[in-house]
């Protein structure tokens, strides 16, 4: 559903606090267009203060939360070097950079200390991996503290990575160092206030604590820079950011109720889940009824055990698939129709579309949180020139497309660079040398291992390779066992044997999930998307995580009561999952006792009878 650029009382407000240079903090719930009212006050100021702010070399500043949505500001505000459009990573580091003894500083009074207490809390003194672990990072640590005075500068790696006594920072030292000088250093908030007398922050929700404490910082006091935060504490489903922001003392909060997305019934269930913003429809979803309908389906007790955890059977997993196309069948939701599925964890999906042996490989012994970050992306060392390159090339020779298999060789091979290694060759000789590459990898495809398939890609130069590809291909699989204490540094030589001896099967689903081209996505996935038809899946038990209990926030009197934590992740999880539906909403959970559930959610008020159904 389209958003037209309507004034709202809350924009007039937002107007108003610009004129009064009053600090402001805009809450608004899901599809109250956010982004509408932030853009809306970028282009206020360029009317009303443009001239001002550049004769005095002054800039507007509008930090947002990733790189998609900047272009998406820059894109509606056009280009106009008025402003700086920016992710809170890249603007905290382009402003800190500079400061390096003050960084040196942070490191050695905040950052480095933290580190060390955190890594002793997790030494018992005992002779168990995590304690040995622990003290060897707590030796580590105090090694890199002790190096600090020897570095002469710092740099920023988006990683997660660091090396203090190496100057390296990683994601999260960024955040940390710029705390401690928005925290400490009056000179450092006096120069962002000069540079910047608007700053707007998009997403408030999902910025860090010390960093939203440290731009009220800047901002507190009369004279001084306005803030203004956009963002709804509802829709904070990450960990350690500010949730229920606000701004300095003085500022006002401005509550925006529109929602210009999602049909009547879908803002109907949003409202029963919370009680700060009431939400009204808006714009072109003004009379659009829409539905919600709920299905409850029998969860048999898990029937076996792995680790500490009780999981379900093959046989029960087979079974609720089959539990879950009734369901859709019963809605008439399997006629073909475009719908979006979401799911708790990535491991749910793998299973459904085939590619859970890749999953287990990469969340697995042999994965560092690095390389789990980087399977997530698509973007590990072993996956990315298969999914960019190496899969599109096999699903174009399939398809006979001839025009695309040319255009992805020209794009992404070495062989085909037009100053590479066959730049003499005739355009007749490429053209048939294209497809007696995309024949004989079609034929590797089908039959042989990962080893096969990328030696052969390497040699003939079908892709780009990295210099740690090159080197695992080359070298002798490891012969011994897997030890973590002795081979934790070495642990991803395991990982590539491991995947070299497999075949290329499953990366077919891996790769068209990892590019959006399924109906597939977890549910952290699509914060900020929207759909016409939306599908959510609730199963603690097949989810495995801990963190959320949604049989516990739907029927508490049934699973009894959730954490304080597990209930809201779990409320807030939910909420975002329902407003991605712009007219039609099903829900699927699995729950002991379903015609309890259903009883519990109509006396909570959450749904009515015409909407709930029961599977057994």
């Amino acid at each position: 559903m389209s958003k037209k650029l309507i004034l709202t009382s809350a924009d007039e407000k937002i107007r108003e606090c610009i004129d009064n240079r009053q600090s402001f903090s805009m809450v608004a719930g899901a599809g109250a267009g956010k982004t509408t009212s932030l853009v809306m006050a970028l282009e206020y100021l360029r009317r009303s203060e443009a001239n001002a702010l550049r004769q005095n070399g002054q800039k507007i500043l509008c930090i947002t939360y990733t790189n998609r949505a900047v272009d998406v500001i820059s894109g509606r505000i056009g280009k106009d070097d008025l402003y700086v459009v920016t992710t809170l990573h890249g603007f905290l580091w382009s402003e800190i950079r500079w400061f390096t003894h003050d960084i040196r500083e942070a490191l050695r009074e905040s950052v480095i200390p933290d580190h060390i207490s955190k890594a002793r809390e997790q030494d018992s003194g005992k002779n168990t991996k995590t304690a040995i672990r622990a003290r060897e990072r707590i030796k580590q640590l105090e090694e890199q503290l002790a190096a600090l005075d020897a570095v002469s500068s710092f740099k920023y790696d988006e990683s997660s990575f660091s090396d203090y006594s190496k100057g390296q920072l990683n994601h999260e030292d960024v955040i940390s160092a710029a705390g401690y000088l928005l925290d400490e250093r009056q000179v450092f908030r006096r120069i962002l206030g000069q540079k910047y007398p608007f700053i707007f922050i998009d997403e408030a929700q999902d910025t860090f604590h010390e960093i939203v404490r440290g731009m009220n910082l800047v901002c507190a006091g009369e004279g001084l820079p306005v803030v203004g935060y956009f963002g709804d504490p509802m829709q904070q489903i990450y960990d350690k950011r500010a949730g229920d922001f606000s701004g300095p003392p003085e500022s006002v909060r401005i509550t925006k109720k529109e929602n210009y997305r999602c049909s009547t019934s879908v803002i109907d269930l949003l409202n029963a889940f919370r009680q700060d913003v009431q939400q009204i429809p808006a714009g072109d979803n003004v009379g659009v009824a829409g539905n919600v309908k709920m299905t409850l389906i029998e969860a048999g007790a898990p029937e076996e055990q792995i680790g500490r955890r009780k999981v379900y059977s093959e046989a029960q997993l087979r079974r609720n698939s089959e539990f879950f196309e009734k369901a859709l069948a019963d809605w008439g939701w399997n006629d073909g129709r475009e719908m979006k599925q979401l799911f708790l964890v990535r491991q749910m999906i793998a299973r459904r579309l085939g590619f859970l042996g890749i999953h287990r490989l990469f969340t697995g012994p042999f994965a560092s949180l690095r390389t789990k970050d980087e399977y997530e992306e698509g973007a590990h060392f072993l996956l990315k020139p298969i999914v960019e390159t190496i899969w599109p090339l096999v699903k174009a020779g399939r398809n006979g497309d001839d025009r695309s298999i040319i255009d992805i060789l020209r794009s992404k091979s070495p062989a085909f660079d037009i100053s590479g290694i066959n730049k003499d060759r005739s355009l007749r000789d490429m053209l048939d040398f294209s497809k007696e590459l995309t024949a004989g990898l079609l034929g590797l495809w089908k039959n042989s291992t990962l080893r096969e398939i990328l030696t052969c890609c390497h040699e003939s130069s079908i892709a780009r390779f990295s210099g740690r590809m090159a080197e695992h291909l080359s070298r002798q699989p490891r012969s011994e066992e897997y030890d973590d204490e002795k081979h934790a540094e070495d642990k991803a030589d395991w990982l590539c044997d491991e995947f070299f001896t497999m075949g290329a099967g499953e990366l077919e689903a891996y790769c068209e999930f990892v590019e959006e081209n399924t109906v597939y996505s977890t549910q952290h996935g699509v914060k900020g998307e929207e759909y016409p038809n939306v599908l959510v899946v609730f199963d603690d038990v097949e989810a495995g995580w801990t963190n959320y209990s949604f049989s516990k926030l739907f029927t508490p009197q049934l699973s009894g009561d959730p954490t304080e934590g597990q209930h809201e992740r779990s409320r807030k999880l939910a909420y975002v999952c329902f407003s991605r539906a712009e007219e039609n909403l099903r829900i699927i959970l699995f729950t002991k006792s379903p015609e309890k559930a259903k009883n519990e959610l109509i006396e909570r008020g959450l749904l009515n009878n015409e909407q709930l159904n029961i599977i057994r």
